[in-house]
């Protein structure tokens, strides 16, 4: 199901089609087997076991006047041999006469009180009425659903339909079987005996499940656990039959598991009784009361079939005509076809007396045609006197038939143009839309010019096309529709998602009446119900899903024909080729914009960066910073503030691009007053915190880290707003930096003040300072995992000796060899300062 689901109709109906050919070959060889080529015979009487258990059969039920009362033989008589083959079983008597043609005469070796003669019985071969019976109903079945999958193929209560029909007839026409390994073909044996088993073993799962989905959802069939119940319970049965199991078991428990797809059938017209009278409504009952009354039937005979054969089991011997009543079984189907195209009831428009029609005028035309040709070309052969001269007719015919055809042709036309005449309109709108649309550059044109042909050609007064952009959103042009009801969130068992696998139009009227005729998320239901949207055509491009075609119903009340939703599907990727021609005329424009001044905006964020590392006697630094993008919300700084006294800064501003820039930019002047004003670097973030706080958004913030370095005092003094630790390496212990902070901006002063918490160490020569932002620890590799802090700290412990530009070389070497092809997804920045 799943598979037909994201086909195309046209595979859709080829695939029925070709399964259906499969099962009727299947079920037509079985037919011709049991009812002619492997007919059983027949000697009008029943044969039982002896009570005595001897070999031999008790003649029972001898028909009056028939072959074997006028051979003589009567009630109670012994059967010992036929043709002087011996049997100790009535079934191998039955094997010794069923390959005798009929009209053959057999000897019968009787015996009666205690004498023995012999009898000439005539074999005559058996009309199995009961099984001629489902086969007609199979065969019915699988008609009227080829019909709705054909008419509706993408529908899913169609597509169920299809499925139970062809179950149906393949559990029914191989309801009696004849198949012999030691006498049929392979190619015949095989194919029968699988089929067989499989219909077996699936059948009863199908039949149940549909009824319990057809006219009303029952919750139960939506529970994985009763449908492999179900299908686990078919495999036993059929397991047990199949493999000889079953010869262990009382032979009524083998009977009734060899009715098991006939009883599940039953069981299924049982439940179709219980919902209609349950749980449709009473003003639709009407439309289901024809499959009703043919049930109410249907059950009556499989009832009367089950009396029948249990009051007489030789009654297909000695009685068939009491089997005629079985015919009726075929009503059921013949009740289904009549209300599903008499009510539409599965949405199914009844087109085959229009066709009908048609088929018959174009057939007219034709004899026509050729009577003309023939009595014109006859005429002259006649006056010119050359009927004798094969040659010359042949010539007059072929030129009489080139000069009829053109009238031939126009007439042909007109008739095509009365019977279908939507097809003429629809090939001229689609010429007209063509011209138009490369005079058409602005967007809403284009969608207000598709709006208007779908309504005016379809004759539609609810149209919407729809665009889905990831980036954009959606953004819908409609007529006689709400937009907010056309426009569909991404999620991944939305209409959106449907379309994007399937490619394929949905047809959404049942929605109303099945909830789930196509399995999307409550909200979009909603939405397709509330505007009365009945089809949804996707407009794909290059297998991408750029927007939807919503129609509501035709004013007509027709169903949607194939024509239809074809001009959709041809009129959407004529625009969905337009469309995506704008937005790239228009993206290509922006984009040109936008990189023009991102790269005036790198250049101007670049020289606010470091040019080079400062030179101060006794420390070896160095910095780098990395943008994801064409600008970065990364940013370090150097200020020098003497000759022996340095303020290294390395900050984070949330988010990345441009927004991020413009923050960096604000901040990086605060930094650099505030250094010359205060003498630690916690006085200068209380400074710029109170500073920022009210010029930043609230979702906004920033994460900091000052490092004063004073070579003087050999001495360095850290503070840290919320950014990541420093990694400090000193008298040979590697260690974080473990200081309290929260961000900038976050808050105004108290919170962020009591918080903040400065460390001051001493400076000896070799200890090794690392202040980096998040971008080098949660780098990710195209399998989504982090570079980590474990990572960084190795790389630092097994190159600590180098110095503080080949270090920061290897640490960035390291983050880009983890992190492969995968993008960058964070700025990256990275200041490494060395004592010496």
């Amino acid at each position: 199901m799943k598979l037909l689901e994201r086909s195309s109709p046209r595979f859709i109906r080829g695939f029925f089609t070709l399964v259906a050919l499969i099962v009727i070959l299947l079920t037509g060889m079985n037919f011709l087997d049991v009812m002619i080529y492997k007919a059983t015979s027949n000697d009008q009487c029943g044969w039982l076991e002896r009570r005595d258990g001897k070999p031999g059969a008790l003649i029972v039920d001898v028909v009056p006047g028939g072959v074997t009362d006028r051979a003589g033989v009567r009630n109670g008589d012994i059967l010992l041999a036929i043709n002087g083959k011996t049997f100790t079983h009535p079934f191998q008597a039955m094997n010794i006469i069923n390959p005798l043609p009929p009209g053959t005469f057999v000897t019968y070796l009787i015996e009666r009180d205690g004498e023995q003669f012999e009898a000439q019985v005539e074999i005559l071969k058996v009309i199995n009425v009961q099984y001629v019976a489902f086969f007609l109903l199979g065969m019915t079945f699988l008609f009227v659903g080829y019909v709705v999958v054909m008419t509706r193929p993408q529908g899913r209560v169609q597509r169920s339909f299809g499925i139970f029909t062809l179950f149906c007839m393949l559990s029914f026409g191989l309801m009696s079987v004849s198949i012999n390994p030691n006498q049929d073909p392979w190619w015949k044996f095989y194919p029968l005996a699988l089929s067989i088993g499989f219909s077996r073993a699936v059948a009863p799962a199908v039949f149940v499940l549909f009824f319990l989905t057809f006219p009303f959802r029952h919750r139960i069939a939506e529970k994985r656990w009763f449908v492999w119940t179900l299908i686990g319970l078919g495999l036993l049965v059929t397991g047990t039959l199949f493999f000889g199991l079953g010869s262990s078991l009382p032979q009524p428990v083998v009977q009734v598991m060899a009715m098991v797809p006939l009883l599940s059938f039953v069981t299924g017209l049982f439940i179709f009784i219980h919902s209609y009278f349950k749980h449709v409504e009473k003003e639709k009952r009407e439309q289901l009361r024809p499959i009703l009354i043919s049930i109410v039937i249907g059950i009556s005979v499989f009832a009367y079939i089950v009396v029948l054969n249990a009051a007489d089991p030789f009654v297909l011997f000695t009685k068939p005509f009491l089997l005629t009543p079985t015919v009726l079984i075929a009503l059921v189907p013949a009740a289904f076809g009549y209300s599903i195209f008499r009510y539409r009831l599965m949405d199914i428009d009844l087109l085959l007396k229009r066709s009908l029609i048609y088929g018959a005028v174009t057939a007219s035309i034709a004899a026509i045609y050729i009577v003309t040709v023939y009595g014109i070309g006859s005429l002259i052969a006649y006056f010119l006197g050359t009927e004798e001269n094969r040659t010359l007719n042949i010539v007059a015919l072929v030129i009489i038939a080139f000069a009829v055809d053109p009238l031939k042709r126009r007439f042909q036309e007109w008739v095509d143009r009365i019977f279908y005449q939507e097809r003429y309109n629809y090939h001229a709108a689609l010429r007209e839309f063509s011209q138009e649309l490369p005079r058409l550059m602005n967007l809403e044109q284009i969608l207000h010019s598709l709006v208007n042909t779908i309504s005016s050609v379809m004759h539609l007064e609810k149209v919407a096309v729809t665009l889905c952009d990831v980036q954009e959103g959606c953004y819908t042009i409609s007529k006689g529709l709400d937009q907010r009801c056309c426009q569909f969130e991404e999620a991944s068992n939305g209409l959106l998602a449907l379309l994007r696998n399937s490619r394929a139009p949905q047809y959404v009227g049942l929605l109303a009446t099945d909830s789930e005729s196509i399995r999307i998320h409550e909200d979009d239901k909603q939405k397709i119900l509330e505007a009365g949207i009945v089809l949804v055509v996707p407009m794909v491009l290059k297998d991408r899903l750029i927007g939807l075609i919503a129609v509501g119903p035709k004013r007509s009340e027709k169903v949607y024909s194939q024509e239809d939703i074809d001009l959709l599907s041809t009129v959407g990727s004529q625009a969905a080729v337009a469309i995506e021609n704008a937005r790239l005329h228009r993206s290509e424009i922006e984009r040109q914009k936008i990189e023009e001044e991102l790269a005036l905006a790198r250049r101007i964020q670049q020289g606010l960066l470091p040019d080079a590392s400062p030179v101060i006697e006794g420390l070896d630094i160095t910095g780098v910073s990395i943008p994801a993008l064409t600008v970065g919300g990364d940013y370090f700084d150097f200020i020098q503030l003497g000759p022996k006294k340095v303020l290294v800064v390395v900050a984070d501003v949330s988010g990345k691009g441009m927004s991020a820039a413009l923050y960096m930019s604000k901040v990086q002047g605060m930094i650099q007053l505030a250094a010359h004003m205060y003498d630690s670097p916690q006085e200068i973030l209380v400074h710029v915190n109170r500073r920022i706080y009210d010029g930043i958004e609230r979702k906004s913030f920033i994460t900091m880290i000052l490092a004063m370095f004073d070579l003087e005092k050999r001495e360095v003094k850290i503070c840290r707003a919320g950014h990541n630790k420093a990694l400090i390496a000193s008298n040979g212990s590697l260690e974080y930096l473990q200081a309290e902070g929260i961000g900038l901006g976050l808050e105004r002063g108290p919170v962020f003040e009591s918080r903040l918490q400065e460390v001051r160490r001493s400076l000896n020569e070799g200890d090794l300072f690392v202040f980096y932002t998040d971008g080098l620890t949660e780098a990710m590799n195209p399998l989504h995992e982090q570079f980590g802090e474990e990572a960084v700290r190795h790389v630092v412990a097994s190159r600590r000796s180098l110095n503080a530009q080949q270090l920061q070389h290897s640490i960035i070497t390291a983050v880009e060899e983890f992190r492969g092809p995968a993008e960058p997804h964070d700025d990256l920045t990275l200041v490494v300062a060395k004592a010496r």
